[in-house]
């Protein structure tokens, strides 16, 4: 028996999906209050929550701060983040990290064989929220 052929993703469909599953991440932590915590380390350090994304975030990840991720800033700065919290994540405990990080994120349109970089497609989703 043979498994069925399917046709592999273009570059265009791979940076598609890349988007959109940026997007909705963003759009989730539009919608749904952050962590107290992460809120107010941000707020300190001059992020305008309702202008900047939440790119990836994890949260009680075992062996990690309680929160850690990457967000995008609304002057499109990548800043990665390792926060310790209460379990409630509303009491910061201490930030391990909180390290601008844009240096080392992709934002290339045209990379050779999968076109956009993930950060210049998180940078066109935090420009079309934002418009």
């Amino acid at each position: 028996m043979t498994l069925p052929r399917h046709r592999s993703l273009n570059v265009q469909e791979q940076n598609a999906l890349v988007e959109d599953s940026i997007r909705r991440g963003a759009m989730r932590w539009r919608q749904k209050p952050l962590p107290e915590a992460l809120k107010v380390v941000g707020l300190e350090r001059g992020v305008r929550w309702e202008k900047s994304i939440v790119v990836d975030l994890d949260i009680d990840f075992p062996g990690m701060p309680r929160l850690f991720g990457l967000l995008l800033t609304q002057d499109e700065r990548f800043v990665h983040f390792e926060i310790d919290t209460d379990e409630t994540h509303e009491v910061v405990e201490s930030v391990e990290a909180w390290e601008d990080v844009t240096a080392t994120q992709n934002t290339g349109l045209h990379n050779r064989g999968v076109g956009a970089g993930r950060g210049a497609i998180a940078i066109k989703v935090l420009r079309a929220l934002n418009s």
